[in-house]
């Protein structure tokens, strides 16, 4: 394997040789192998002119990687939100199961400082309540049934107002 480091390479700093003359067929051979010019009719090169085709294909690449980045941006934007309406739900989960403790706290202490003969008494005594008794019950008698009327006239609502009750009529 030769010494790949250009810094040590003396053969730089060597003279060269002188390159051999070569027959005049072989020279101009070599001069047109090093020519790499390639001539191109009118309509290949008007082909090669045509920029409407690579703006028009740099467009629609343009154009699916933005909608890749949006539907990409749409999901993080939907995952951010069930984030964080899923902490809203917890959190309120959370309140409930505190509210409902503390009013079964709240129900214990509420039965254990009177029983219900002592409400009748604290009703009776501070608050003049009597127990219902027959003569407090009335009864009426309907002989011709249950009428009913209209006390609001609807008619006037309009076109509108039928369209939004229709409307409304669907999602209910």
């Amino acid at each position: 394997m030769p010494n790949t480091s250009n810094a040590y390479d003396f053969d730089h700093f060597a003279p060269k040789p002188a390159e051999p003359v070569e027959a005049p067929e072989q020279g101009k051979r070599k001069k047109e192998q090093k020519q790499n010019v390639t001539q191109l009719s009118e309509a290949e090169l008007r082909r090669s002119h045509r920029h409407n085709a690579h703006a028009a294909r740099t467009f629609l690449s343009l154009t699916a990687v933005l909608f890749v980045v949006l539907i990409i941006g749409a999901v993080v934007f939907g995952q951010v939100q069930l984030t964080e309406l899923t902490e809203q739900i917890h959190a309120a989960e959370q309140a409930l199961s505190e509210e409902k403790s503390l009013s079964v706290q709240l129900d214990m202490q509420a039965n254990s400082n009177m029983n219900t003969d002592q409400i009748a008494e604290y009703a009776r005594d501070q608050l003049g309540m009597e127990k219902i008794t027959d003569s407090q019950t009335t009864y009426i008698s309907l002989s011709q049934g249950d009428n009913g009327t209209v006390l609001q006239n609807n008619d006037g609502a309009g076109f509108l107002s039928a369209i939004w009750n229709a409307i409304l009529s669907v999602f209910s």
